[in-house]
Protein backbone atom coordinates (compact mmCIF):
# COMPACT_ATOMS: atom_id res chain seq x y z
CA UNK A 1 0.00 0.00 0.00
CA UNK A 2 0.97 3.68 -0.50
CA UNK A 3 -0.50 7.17 0.16
CA UNK A 4 0.73 9.23 -2.73
CA UNK A 5 1.43 12.89 -2.43
CA UNK A 6 2.59 15.73 -4.69
CA UNK A 7 6.30 16.04 -5.45
CA UNK A 8 7.79 18.53 -2.70
CA UNK A 9 5.37 17.99 0.03
CA UNK A 10 6.16 19.43 3.35
CA UNK A 11 7.04 16.16 5.34
CA UNK A 12 7.22 17.18 9.06
CA UNK A 13 6.73 17.06 13.28
CA UNK A 14 5.55 19.38 15.72
CA UNK A 15 6.11 20.62 19.30
CA UNK A 16 5.68 23.96 21.20
CA UNK A 17 8.49 25.79 23.20
CA UNK A 18 6.56 25.47 26.51
CA UNK A 19 5.15 22.09 26.76
CA UNK A 20 8.89 20.39 26.03
CA UNK A 21 11.76 23.12 26.61
CA UNK A 22 11.75 22.55 30.37
CA UNK A 23 12.99 19.55 32.93
CA UNK A 24 16.90 19.09 31.24
CA UNK A 25 18.41 21.77 33.59
CA UNK A 26 18.15 24.61 35.68
CA UNK A 27 18.80 27.49 32.29
CA UNK A 28 16.27 25.22 30.96
CA UNK A 29 13.82 26.27 33.14
CA UNK A 30 12.14 29.31 33.19
CA UNK A 31 9.08 30.41 35.35
CA UNK A 32 8.19 34.18 33.81
CA UNK A 33 4.95 32.97 31.44
CA UNK A 34 1.32 32.71 32.59
CA UNK A 35 1.02 29.17 31.98
CA UNK A 36 4.30 28.22 34.62
CA UNK A 37 2.44 30.45 37.22
CA UNK A 38 -0.70 28.50 36.27
CA UNK A 39 0.42 24.82 36.24
CA UNK A 40 2.41 25.72 39.67
CA UNK A 41 -0.37 26.93 41.68
CA UNK A 42 -1.38 25.51 44.60
CA UNK A 43 -4.68 26.49 44.93
CA UNK A 44 -5.33 26.30 41.07
CA UNK A 45 -4.35 22.88 41.40
CA UNK A 46 -6.49 22.31 44.52
CA UNK A 47 -9.63 23.42 42.57
CA UNK A 48 -9.15 20.73 39.85
CA UNK A 49 -8.19 23.05 37.07
CA UNK A 50 -4.81 21.21 36.36
CA UNK A 51 -3.33 18.05 37.14
CA UNK A 52 -0.62 19.46 39.54
CA UNK A 53 1.98 17.91 36.88
CA UNK A 54 4.44 20.72 36.74
CA UNK A 55 6.27 21.97 33.30
CA UNK A 56 9.86 21.82 34.65
CA UNK A 57 9.54 18.25 34.96
CA UNK A 58 9.18 17.95 31.01
CA UNK A 59 11.11 17.00 28.37
CA UNK A 60 14.31 19.31 28.31
CA UNK A 61 14.47 20.04 24.67
CA UNK A 62 16.27 23.60 25.38
CA UNK A 63 19.41 21.40 26.14
CA UNK A 64 18.41 18.31 23.60
CA UNK A 65 17.22 20.02 20.58
CA UNK A 66 20.01 18.72 18.56
CA UNK A 67 19.36 15.17 19.29
CA UNK A 68 15.58 15.44 19.29
CA UNK A 69 16.44 17.29 15.63
CA UNK A 70 17.64 14.11 14.71
CA UNK A 71 15.10 11.51 15.18
CA UNK A 72 12.77 13.75 13.12
CA UNK A 73 15.46 14.31 10.14
CA UNK A 74 15.57 10.34 10.75
CA UNK A 75 11.82 9.76 9.62
CA UNK A 76 12.52 11.43 6.76
CA UNK A 77 11.14 14.77 7.67
CA UNK A 78 11.92 17.40 5.61
CA UNK A 79 10.78 20.60 7.71
CA UNK A 80 10.03 21.36 11.50
CA UNK A 81 7.64 23.33 13.45
CA UNK A 82 8.76 24.55 16.52
CA UNK A 83 7.85 27.87 18.24
CA UNK A 84 9.55 31.07 19.96
CA UNK A 85 8.91 31.65 24.34
CA UNK A 86 7.90 35.17 23.88
CA UNK A 87 8.66 35.32 27.59
CA UNK A 88 12.28 33.89 27.41
CA UNK A 89 13.36 36.67 24.70
CA UNK A 90 11.55 39.90 26.46
CA UNK A 91 11.92 38.89 30.64
CA UNK A 92 10.90 42.27 31.35
CA UNK A 93 8.28 44.89 30.37
CA UNK A 94 8.67 46.73 26.62
CA UNK A 95 6.49 49.21 27.62
CA UNK A 96 8.85 51.97 27.21
CA UNK A 97 10.02 51.17 23.90
CA UNK A 98 9.00 53.56 21.37
CA UNK A 99 6.87 52.69 18.49
CA UNK A 100 4.30 54.44 16.84
CA UNK A 101 0.43 52.95 16.15
CA UNK A 102 -2.51 54.06 14.34
CA UNK A 103 -6.04 53.67 15.58
CA UNK A 104 -8.94 53.34 15.10
CA UNK A 105 -12.29 55.18 16.77
CA UNK A 106 -11.88 52.90 19.23
CA UNK A 107 -8.24 53.35 20.06
CA UNK A 108 -7.78 50.08 18.89
CA UNK A 109 -4.02 49.85 17.33
CA UNK A 110 -4.14 48.98 13.19
CA UNK A 111 -0.86 50.23 12.34
CA UNK A 112 2.70 49.85 13.53
CA UNK A 113 5.70 52.17 12.87
CA UNK A 114 8.92 51.75 14.38
CA UNK A 115 10.95 54.89 15.78
CA UNK A 116 14.52 55.26 14.60
CA UNK A 117 15.44 53.61 18.01
CA UNK A 118 12.67 51.06 17.95
CA UNK A 119 15.28 48.25 18.02
CA UNK A 120 17.93 49.30 19.83
CA UNK A 121 15.66 49.49 22.38
CA UNK A 122 14.28 46.01 21.98
CA UNK A 123 18.11 45.00 21.46
CA UNK A 124 19.03 46.30 25.06
CA UNK A 125 15.99 44.69 26.75
CA UNK A 126 15.99 40.97 25.28
CA UNK A 127 17.24 37.97 26.43
CA UNK A 128 20.91 37.68 24.59
CA UNK A 129 21.01 33.90 25.51
CA UNK A 130 17.62 32.69 24.49
CA UNK A 131 18.06 34.56 21.24
CA UNK A 132 21.59 32.77 20.85
CA UNK A 133 19.67 29.75 21.68
CA UNK A 134 16.63 30.13 19.13
CA UNK A 135 18.95 30.90 16.35
CA UNK A 136 21.36 27.92 17.21
CA UNK A 137 18.29 25.68 16.79
CA UNK A 138 17.20 27.19 13.88
CA UNK A 139 20.82 26.64 12.43
CA UNK A 140 20.75 23.46 13.32
CA UNK A 141 17.46 22.55 11.71
CA UNK A 142 19.01 23.61 8.54
CA UNK A 143 22.07 21.94 9.17
CA UNK A 144 20.03 18.55 9.18
CA UNK A 145 18.22 19.45 5.99
CA UNK A 146 14.89 20.48 8.09
CA UNK A 147 13.16 23.71 6.77
CA UNK A 148 11.93 25.86 9.88
CA UNK A 149 8.18 26.44 10.55
CA UNK A 150 7.93 28.70 13.08
CA UNK A 151 5.28 29.92 15.41
CA UNK A 152 5.28 33.55 17.09
CA UNK A 153 3.12 32.68 19.70
CA UNK A 154 1.76 29.31 20.98
CA UNK A 155 -0.27 30.02 23.80
CA UNK A 156 2.23 31.20 27.07
CA UNK A 157 2.22 35.11 27.70
CA UNK A 158 4.83 36.97 29.76
CA UNK A 159 3.34 37.44 33.63
CA UNK A 160 4.43 41.16 33.05
CA UNK A 161 1.33 41.44 30.73
CA UNK A 162 -1.08 38.05 32.68
CA UNK A 163 -1.10 37.70 35.88
CA UNK A 164 -3.56 34.41 35.85
CA UNK A 165 -4.39 33.83 39.08
CA UNK A 166 -5.54 36.93 39.86
CA UNK A 167 -7.80 37.14 36.80
CA UNK A 168 -9.29 34.26 37.70
CA UNK A 169 -10.35 34.97 41.24
CA UNK A 170 -10.81 38.73 40.70
CA UNK A 171 -10.70 40.05 37.02
CA UNK A 172 -12.47 43.27 37.55
CA UNK A 173 -9.63 44.43 39.98
CA UNK A 174 -6.46 42.21 38.51
CA UNK A 175 -4.15 44.63 36.58
CA UNK A 176 -2.30 42.59 34.23
CA UNK A 177 -5.37 41.04 31.92
CA UNK A 178 -3.81 39.20 29.08
CA UNK A 179 -5.56 39.21 25.74
CA UNK A 180 -8.32 41.12 27.63
CA UNK A 181 -5.92 44.35 27.26
CA UNK A 182 -5.27 46.77 23.79
CA UNK A 183 -2.07 46.72 25.34
CA UNK A 184 -0.89 42.93 25.12
CA UNK A 185 -1.75 43.80 20.90
CA UNK A 186 0.54 46.32 21.03
CA UNK A 187 3.29 45.02 22.91
CA UNK A 188 2.79 41.86 20.76
CA UNK A 189 3.73 44.02 17.97
CA UNK A 190 7.05 45.00 19.27
CA UNK A 191 7.95 41.55 20.20
CA UNK A 192 7.01 40.34 15.92
CA UNK A 193 9.06 43.11 14.89
CA UNK A 194 11.97 42.45 16.98
CA UNK A 195 12.02 38.96 15.92
CA UNK A 196 11.18 39.73 12.44
CA UNK A 197 14.81 41.90 12.27
CA UNK A 198 16.82 38.98 13.90
CA UNK A 199 15.49 35.27 13.52
CA UNK A 200 12.80 36.77 11.05
CA UNK A 201 14.37 36.01 7.74
CA UNK A 202 16.30 32.63 8.48
CA UNK A 203 13.13 30.51 8.82
CA UNK A 204 11.01 29.51 6.12
CA UNK A 205 7.49 30.14 7.42
CA UNK A 206 5.68 31.87 10.32
CA UNK A 207 2.62 31.29 11.89
CA UNK A 208 1.61 34.34 13.62
CA UNK A 209 -0.66 32.67 16.47
CA UNK A 210 -1.58 29.07 17.35
CA UNK A 211 -5.11 28.57 17.79
CA UNK A 212 -6.66 32.01 18.69
CA UNK A 213 -10.20 30.65 19.31
CA UNK A 214 -8.76 28.22 21.71
CA UNK A 215 -7.14 30.69 23.29
CA UNK A 216 -10.08 32.88 23.53
CA UNK A 217 -13.20 29.65 24.14
CA UNK A 218 -10.93 27.50 26.85
CA UNK A 219 -9.54 30.71 28.62
CA UNK A 220 -12.53 32.49 28.74
CA UNK A 221 -15.90 30.52 28.03
CA UNK A 222 -15.17 26.54 29.29
CA UNK A 223 -12.35 28.02 31.42
CA UNK A 224 -13.55 26.13 34.64
CA UNK A 225 -13.61 22.64 32.30
CA UNK A 226 -11.12 23.10 30.35
CA UNK A 227 -8.45 24.46 33.14
CA UNK A 228 -6.80 27.10 30.28
CA UNK A 229 -6.11 30.40 32.03
CA UNK A 230 -7.41 32.44 33.08
CA UNK A 231 -10.73 29.85 33.73
CA UNK A 232 -13.64 31.84 33.29
CA UNK A 233 -16.76 31.13 31.88
CA UNK A 234 -17.49 34.62 30.10
CA UNK A 235 -18.69 34.46 26.45
CA UNK A 236 -18.07 38.05 26.10
CA UNK A 237 -14.97 37.99 27.10
CA UNK A 238 -13.66 35.02 24.73
CA UNK A 239 -15.24 37.38 21.93
CA UNK A 240 -13.35 40.91 22.89
CA UNK A 241 -10.42 38.22 23.35
CA UNK A 242 -10.58 37.25 19.88
CA UNK A 243 -11.02 40.50 18.59
CA UNK A 244 -8.15 41.49 20.27
CA UNK A 245 -6.18 38.34 18.55
CA UNK A 246 -7.26 39.45 15.69
CA UNK A 247 -6.33 42.59 16.09
CA UNK A 248 -2.61 40.95 17.17
CA UNK A 249 -2.43 39.03 13.93
CA UNK A 250 -2.99 42.03 11.72
CA UNK A 251 0.11 43.49 13.01
CA UNK A 252 2.03 40.57 13.28
CA UNK A 253 1.34 39.21 9.77
CA UNK A 254 2.43 42.96 8.28
CA UNK A 255 5.38 43.42 10.22
CA UNK A 256 6.42 39.87 9.32
CA UNK A 257 5.66 39.73 5.82
CA UNK A 258 7.58 43.64 5.42
CA UNK A 259 11.05 42.53 7.08
CA UNK A 260 11.05 38.40 6.61
CA UNK A 261 9.91 38.39 2.65
CA UNK A 262 8.30 34.62 3.86
CA UNK A 263 5.17 33.21 3.84
CA UNK A 264 3.18 34.35 6.97
CA UNK A 265 0.00 32.78 8.17
CA UNK A 266 -2.09 31.68 11.27
CA UNK A 267 -3.43 28.16 12.55
CA UNK A 268 -6.94 27.28 13.30
CA UNK A 269 -7.89 23.83 15.28
CA UNK A 270 -11.81 23.40 13.45
CA UNK A 271 -13.18 19.79 15.04
CA UNK A 272 -15.50 18.76 12.05
CA UNK A 273 -18.89 19.63 13.81
CA UNK A 274 -20.92 16.75 11.69
CA UNK A 275 -24.94 16.73 12.55
CA UNK A 276 -26.07 13.71 14.34
CA UNK A 277 -29.00 12.72 12.27
CA UNK A 278 -30.92 14.25 8.85
CA UNK A 279 -33.10 16.19 10.83
CA UNK A 280 -32.67 19.84 9.74
CA UNK A 281 -31.98 21.38 12.99
CA UNK A 282 -29.02 19.43 13.74
CA UNK A 283 -27.72 20.60 10.30
CA UNK A 284 -27.89 24.26 11.27
CA UNK A 285 -26.97 23.86 14.90
CA UNK A 286 -24.04 22.44 13.90
CA UNK A 287 -23.55 24.62 10.98
CA UNK A 288 -23.77 27.39 13.98
CA UNK A 289 -21.02 25.93 16.38
CA UNK A 290 -18.91 26.01 13.37
CA UNK A 291 -19.26 29.72 12.35
CA UNK A 292 -18.82 30.55 16.32
CA UNK A 293 -15.90 28.58 17.32
CA UNK A 294 -13.65 29.18 14.52
CA UNK A 295 -15.54 30.67 11.18
CA UNK A 296 -15.78 34.05 13.55
CA UNK A 297 -11.91 34.63 14.22
CA UNK A 298 -10.45 33.95 11.11
CA UNK A 299 -13.41 35.99 9.27
CA UNK A 300 -12.09 39.05 11.77
CA UNK A 301 -8.25 37.91 11.66
CA UNK A 302 -8.02 37.35 7.56
CA UNK A 303 -10.44 39.48 6.24
CA UNK A 304 -11.28 42.51 8.51
CA UNK A 305 -15.06 41.06 8.84
CA UNK A 306 -16.61 41.12 12.47
CA UNK A 307 -19.41 40.30 13.09
CA UNK A 308 -19.85 42.07 16.55
CA UNK A 309 -23.95 41.28 17.03
CA UNK A 310 -23.08 37.85 16.45
CA UNK A 311 -25.87 37.64 13.90
CA UNK A 312 -23.93 35.71 11.03
CA UNK A 313 -23.10 38.50 8.74
CA UNK A 314 -20.64 41.02 9.59
CA UNK A 315 -21.51 44.56 10.52
CA UNK A 316 -17.97 45.96 10.61
CA UNK A 317 -15.64 45.74 7.85
CA UNK A 318 -11.87 47.15 8.71
CA UNK A 319 -10.04 48.13 5.88
CA UNK A 320 -6.61 47.01 4.85
CA UNK A 321 -7.06 44.78 7.82
CA UNK A 322 -6.16 41.16 8.08
CA UNK A 323 -4.57 38.64 5.37
CA UNK A 324 -2.75 35.45 5.49
CA UNK A 325 -0.37 33.64 3.12
CA UNK A 326 -1.88 30.43 4.10
CA UNK A 327 -4.42 29.10 7.04
CA UNK A 328 -2.81 26.57 9.15
CA UNK A 329 -5.36 23.82 10.24
CA UNK A 330 -4.67 21.85 13.77
CA UNK A 331 -7.31 18.68 13.06
CA UNK A 332 -7.81 16.33 15.65
CA UNK A 333 -11.52 15.34 16.47
CA UNK A 334 -14.86 15.09 14.95
CA UNK A 335 -18.27 16.32 17.17
CA UNK A 336 -21.69 14.87 16.66
CA UNK A 337 -23.81 17.46 17.34
CA UNK A 338 -27.96 17.08 17.95
CA UNK A 339 -30.31 19.99 18.32
CA UNK A 340 -31.47 19.68 22.09
CA UNK A 341 -33.70 22.32 24.15
CA UNK A 342 -32.98 20.59 27.14
CA UNK A 343 -29.33 21.15 26.74
CA UNK A 344 -27.87 24.44 26.84
CA UNK A 345 -23.74 24.08 24.78
CA UNK A 346 -21.47 27.16 26.72
CA UNK A 347 -24.97 28.51 28.41
CA UNK A 348 -26.48 29.15 24.82
CA UNK A 349 -26.61 26.67 21.84
CA UNK A 350 -29.16 24.50 21.99
CA UNK A 351 -27.67 21.25 21.42
CA UNK A 352 -25.58 18.58 22.95
CA UNK A 353 -22.61 16.75 22.14
CA UNK A 354 -22.44 12.81 21.32
CA UNK A 355 -20.12 10.67 22.47
CA UNK A 356 -17.15 9.30 21.04
CA UNK A 357 -17.41 6.36 19.22
CA UNK A 358 -13.66 5.67 18.16
CA UNK A 359 -12.12 6.95 21.30
CA UNK A 360 -8.99 8.76 22.25
CA UNK A 361 -7.55 8.97 24.97
CA UNK A 362 -8.78 12.21 25.53
CA UNK A 363 -12.18 11.04 24.49
CA UNK A 364 -12.20 12.69 21.39
CA UNK A 365 -13.31 10.88 18.38
CA UNK A 366 -11.12 9.39 15.81
CA UNK A 367 -12.89 10.23 12.14
CA UNK A 368 -9.97 10.33 9.57
CA UNK A 369 -12.50 11.65 6.78
CA UNK A 370 -12.97 14.78 9.06
CA UNK A 371 -9.49 16.10 8.14
CA UNK A 372 -10.77 16.57 4.59
CA UNK A 373 -14.06 18.04 5.21
CA UNK A 374 -12.24 20.53 7.44
CA UNK A 375 -9.49 21.15 4.39
CA UNK A 376 -12.13 22.01 1.86
CA UNK A 377 -13.97 24.01 3.56
CA UNK A 378 -11.14 26.76 4.92
CA UNK A 379 -10.51 26.53 1.09
CA UNK A 380 -13.53 27.38 -0.24
CA UNK A 381 -14.29 30.05 2.61
CA UNK A 382 -10.73 31.71 2.07
CA UNK A 383 -9.14 30.44 -1.23
CA UNK A 384 -5.81 30.49 0.53
CA UNK A 385 -2.90 26.72 0.41
CA UNK A 386 -3.19 24.90 3.86
CA UNK A 387 -0.64 23.40 6.10
CA UNK A 388 -1.69 20.83 8.10
CA UNK A 389 0.07 22.03 11.08
CA UNK A 390 -0.54 19.75 13.85
CA UNK A 391 -2.64 15.89 13.73
CA UNK A 392 -2.33 13.59 15.95
CA UNK A 393 -4.18 11.70 18.79
CA UNK A 394 -3.41 10.62 22.89
CA UNK A 395 -2.63 7.14 22.54
CA UNK A 396 -0.69 5.76 25.60
CA UNK A 397 -0.52 2.57 24.39
CA UNK A 398 0.22 3.71 20.65
CA UNK A 399 -2.54 1.20 19.71
CA UNK A 400 -4.23 3.23 17.49
CA UNK A 401 -1.69 5.77 16.55
CA UNK A 402 -0.45 3.50 13.48
CA UNK A 403 -4.05 3.37 11.65
CA UNK A 404 -4.92 6.75 12.82
CA UNK A 405 -2.02 8.57 10.03
CA UNK A 406 -2.13 6.11 7.82
CA UNK A 407 -6.26 6.60 7.53
CA UNK A 408 -5.65 10.61 7.99
CA UNK A 409 -2.84 10.88 5.72
CA UNK A 410 -5.45 9.06 3.18
CA UNK A 411 -7.85 10.90 3.34
CA UNK A 412 -5.93 13.91 3.20
CA UNK A 413 -4.21 12.80 0.09
CA UNK A 414 -7.62 12.38 -1.42
CA UNK A 415 -8.60 16.13 -0.87
CA UNK A 416 -5.05 16.99 -2.77
CA UNK A 417 -5.75 14.17 -5.85
CA UNK A 418 -9.74 14.07 -5.99
CA UNK A 419 -10.82 17.72 -4.52
CA UNK A 420 -7.86 19.61 -5.77
CA UNK A 421 -7.47 21.23 -2.63
CA UNK A 422 -3.73 23.15 -2.37
CA UNK A 423 -2.49 21.35 0.78
CA UNK A 424 1.46 22.11 0.83
CA UNK A 425 2.12 20.10 3.90
CA UNK A 426 1.83 17.90 7.11
CA UNK A 427 2.98 17.99 11.15
CA UNK A 428 2.71 15.36 12.68
CA UNK A 429 1.61 16.54 16.78
CA UNK A 430 3.74 15.38 18.28
CA UNK A 431 7.40 14.43 17.49
CA UNK A 432 7.65 13.33 21.69
CA UNK A 433 5.09 13.50 24.43
CA UNK A 434 5.08 16.48 25.94
CA UNK A 435 3.07 19.16 28.50
CA UNK A 436 -0.32 18.56 27.38
CA UNK A 437 -1.24 21.92 28.96
CA UNK A 438 -3.64 21.49 31.71
CA UNK A 439 -4.03 17.50 31.42
CA UNK A 440 0.04 17.50 32.12
CA UNK A 441 1.77 14.43 31.07
CA UNK A 442 -1.29 11.79 31.56
CA UNK A 443 -2.43 12.80 27.74
CA UNK A 444 0.75 10.96 25.20
CA UNK A 445 0.90 12.50 21.96
CA UNK A 446 4.83 11.83 20.83
CA UNK A 447 5.32 9.34 18.00
CA UNK A 448 8.71 9.14 20.71
CA UNK A 449 7.63 8.10 24.17
CA UNK A 450 9.37 10.06 27.24
CA UNK A 451 10.95 8.99 30.46
CA UNK A 452 10.19 12.08 32.50
CA UNK A 453 13.01 11.00 35.18
CA UNK A 454 16.10 10.05 32.71
CA UNK A 455 14.36 11.97 29.41
CA UNK A 456 15.11 9.10 27.50
CA UNK A 457 12.92 8.74 24.22
CA UNK A 458 11.67 5.86 23.36
CA UNK A 459 10.69 5.20 19.32
CA UNK A 460 7.17 3.65 19.05
CA UNK A 461 5.47 1.55 16.59
CA UNK A 462 3.98 3.95 15.09
CA UNK A 463 6.83 6.24 14.27
CA UNK A 464 7.82 3.66 11.39
CA UNK A 465 4.79 3.91 9.86
CA UNK A 466 5.23 7.38 9.64
CA UNK A 467 8.83 7.22 8.36
CA UNK A 468 7.90 4.58 5.90
CA UNK A 469 5.40 7.40 4.53
CA UNK A 470 7.54 10.16 4.77
CA UNK A 471 10.14 8.60 2.80
CA UNK A 472 7.54 7.04 0.12
CA UNK A 473 8.03 3.67 1.16
CA UNK A 474 5.13 0.99 0.84
CA UNK A 475 3.25 -0.06 3.83
CA UNK A 476 2.19 -3.46 4.44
Amino acid sequence: MEIEFPKGFIWGTAISAFQTEMGSSKDSNFEKTDWYEWANNEQIIKDGLVSGDKPQDGDGFWDLYEEDMRRARSLGNNAIRMSIEWARIFREPTFSVDAEFTRNAKGEPLTFTESSNTFAQLQSNADKEAMDRYSKMVAYAHSLGLKVFMTLYHWPLPTWLHQPVMCHYDIENAKAKGWLDTTTVEEFAKYAYFISKTIGPKVEWWETINEPEVIATNGYVFGTTSGFPPGLDNIPLGFKVERNLAFAHNLAYKILKKNTKREVGIGTAPPYFEPASGDKRDAEIANTARYLNNEWVLNAAIKGEFDNSLSGNPDEKIPDFGQTDYVGIDYYTRLRVKYSEEEKYAGVLPMKILPCEDCSDFKWDIYPDGIKHVSKWIYERYGKPIYILENGIADATDAKRGKFIVDHLSSLSQSISSEGIPIKGYFHWSLFDNFEWASGYSMRFGLYSVDYKTKERIKRNSADIYEKICKGLPLP
